[in-house]
């Protein structure tokens, strides 16, 4: 089998003409969001009173310019007003809200001023009310508080507060509210009601009434993390609430709950958008099995591109990033490493990363090396430099693995030849590190008459996962199925991933596995410049793994420190040639010929590999299967019988 060539390892990019990334037009997130567009289209023209929009999204989106975009482009119209508090002339505990037409509030309070001023003087002032009911186009409710406030300067009495309007809300444009909630209390959400206390007596007025989130985006957008309101589960359910009774209560401090002062609840009119991820969304299901309900309308935030229908949109979106963060500008070469970057983040040749802040890291530590070296733009050399110096700052963990290798502390082989010893391969995720890496584990099997069973020692030692368990269940049945399908097989085998200490889990190494058993089985030796990765079913069929780049680049570390012998090289699932994106010096190591990579679709094709014997078919004595076939019978008693029902079948 012919490894594959360096050329294979890495993904491909056909770049359009151009010089530098700032050639290709700026195309904002929400340009490359198609499902999340159609999700605001339809909200724009939704016949609903307070409608939800659910973004499934990721770490590491801005959700407030992905709104903002898409708002711009699709809001046709929205009802804005501005918001003021009024003292209750009929009871100053309980203060009334005044809906005013957008961008008025500020001239409704001098001519509201100048309306108590005259009556106070008793002076004709009907000239102002016409004047203000139409500023305010007639308004029932401003027209009675008006009529009122006249009566009550008339009769004499006084008020709780010599300013009359609490201007809460005011609008200085038409340009729609949209407010991104971040790290709220109730009070920031739903507004406060302050209290002052004065030789002893408690008291408030409406000039203590503090908006909140939901008054400023009232009229516009408010933008909710779920994991805000997992944190605080009660303000979920009392959003909800506003949104079914259209109006917004207010938070009062839990110490002055006995202390009667009710402002009077002002009308909501909003669209929520909800975001998060999958797991969030999941969460907040659980809390409120409504959910699915009251937001109907969903949208998935796709964090990857599809490179080979679409680059020059992806390098639009890379564009309008630089202009952005305000960086300096790329050379093709330097578009195209980031490129692979982004595709090293996807683990697939053909998708490219949307994930701004893993994109922007990448490009500001690329800006800040070319600035430091006074260059007007950022070539491939300065973003390798940056990969390089990154990889430095956080690659402790990994040299104190190596460590033991070089110590002599990890027993690991890449040369010479064993039976039952095979090295597998292991992806390390520690929990606070943002890198995974690579550590080759050596399995070793051996066999010894039983009832046929396999033992996996990490799963009878309580270290080793359900899907763990399931693949060695696999593997079992792969052995019986090939070798024990009309005789129980006399031999019992023991599997153990050698100098583990942790729990682990995953199906990444039943095809390590299953052909150190092979190996035990036939007594045959496994070269130990391999190392193996890979999933089987029960019929032999090589399935993909994740984490293979970061697999491979282990095992080379390894190898480099043993010393290269130009034979050393990894088995991986052939179904994961699309997720190889290896690191320049693997690459080079392989065109240079000092290691390989070997795509295998059947365990058949590994085990020859890995021993250099014809796997063969069980009733070929001469192959490695009928050498286990061979053994078995024997030790079954079944040698005569089964060598005359082979000479049987051949004639």
């Amino acid at each position: 089998m012919q490894p594959l060539s360096h050329v294979e390892l890495n993904p491909v990019f056909t770049l359009p003409e151009l010089s530098t990334l700032n050639d290709v037009p700026s195309l904002s997130f929400s340009a490359l969001q198609a499902r999340v567009d159609s999700a605001f289209a339809t909200l724009s023209e939704l016949n609903a009173v307070n409608p939800v929009l659910l973004l499934n999204g990721f770490p590491g989106t801005d959700y407030e310019e992905l709104v903002q975009d898409l708002v711009r482009k699709h809001a046709k119209h929205a009802d804005l007003f501005d918001l003021c508090y009024a003292e209750n002339l009929n009871h100053s505990q309980k203060p009334i809200w005044l809906r005013l037409k957008a961008g008025t509030g500020l001239e409704f309070c001098e001519l509201v001023g100048q309306l108590l001023e005259l009556s106070s003087r008793h002076l004709e002032a009907e000239h102002i009310v016409q004047r203000i009911l139409k500023k305010q186009g007639n308004d029932e409710k401003i027209a009675d508080y008006l009529s009122l406030l006249s009566q009550h300067v008339a009769a004499g009495k006084g008020f709780s507060h010599p300013v009359l309007i609490n201007l809460m809300v005011h609008r200085h444009d038409d340009t729609i509210p949209i407010v991104y909630a971040r790290q709220f209390t109730p009070e920031q959400l739903f507004g406060a009601i302050h209290f002052q206390t004065e030789q002893g007596s408690v008291f408030s007025h409406h000039h203590l009434l503090e908006p909140g989130l939901v008054h400023q985006a009232n009229g516009g957008y408010l933008i909710v993390p779920i994991e805000e309101l997992l944190d605080q589960p009660n303000l979920w359910f009392r959003l909800k609430h506003a949104l079914a009774a259209r109006q917004i209560e207010w938070s009062r401090a839990a110490e002055m709950a006995s202390f009667y002062f009710q402002p009077e609840p002002p009308p909501l009119d909003i669209h929520l958008i909800l975001v998060g991820d999958r797991l969030s969304v999941a969460e907040l299901y659980l809390l409120d099995r409504e959910l699915d309900t009251l937001a109907f309308l969903r949208a998935d935030i796709i964090p990857e591109w599809d490179v080979r229908e679409d680059l020059p949109s992806y390098l639009g979106f890379l564009s309008h990033l630089r202009q952005k963060h305000q960086l300096l500008d790329m050379d093709g070469s330097a578009i195209l490493r980031l490129c692979r970057y982004g595709c090293r983040l996807t683990e697939h040749q053909h998708r490219l990363s949307l994930v701004e802040s893993q994109l922007v890291a990448m490009m500001q530590l690329s800006d800040v090396i070319a600035r430091r070296e006074q260059s007007e733009l950022i070539t491939e050399a300065h973003v390798v430099l940056a990969q390089q110096e990154q990889d430095h700052r956080l690659s402790f963990l990994v040299e104190q693995s190596d460590l033991g290798v070089r110590d002599g502390q990890y027993l690991l082989q890449t040369s010479g030849k064993e039976v039952g010893q095979i090295n597998g391969l292991s992806v390390i995720q520690i929990t606070g590190h943002p890198y995974d890496f690579g550590e080759p584990v050596r399995l070793t099997a051996t066999v010894h008459l039983g009832d046929g069973d396999v033992v996996d020692i990490e799963r009878k030692a309580d270290l080793a996962g359900h899907i763990h368990a399931k693949a060695m269940m696999i593997i079992h049945g792969y052995l019986s199925n090939l070798f024990g399908a009309e005789h129980p097989s006399p031999l019992s085998a023991n599997l153990v991933f050698e100098q583990s200490y942790h729990e682990i889990d995953g199906d990444s190494a039943s095809l390590t596995g299953l052909c150190a058993l092979l190996s035990a089985l036939a007594k045959e030796p496994i070269y130990q410049h391999f190392a193996v990765t890979g999933a089987v079913d029960q019929f032999g069929h090589v399935q993909p793994v994740g984490g293979v780049n970061e697999k491979i680049e282990g095992f080379f570390r390894l190898c480099k420190i043993q010393g290269l012998t130009g034979q050393q090289g990894v088995l991986l699932p052939a179904s994961n040639r699309l997720q190889l994106n290896l690191s320049d010096e693997v690459s080079a190591a392989i065109e240079a010929g000092q290691f390989h990579i070997y795509p295998v679709a059947h365990v058949e094709q590994a085990i020859e590999l890995l021993t250099g014997s014809v796997a063969g078919d069980v009733e070929q004595p001469d192959t490695l299967f009928g050498r286990i076939r061979d053994r078995l019978d024997e030790l079954n008693g079944h040698t005569v019988e089964s060598g005359f029902l082979r000479r049987l079948f051949r004639r």
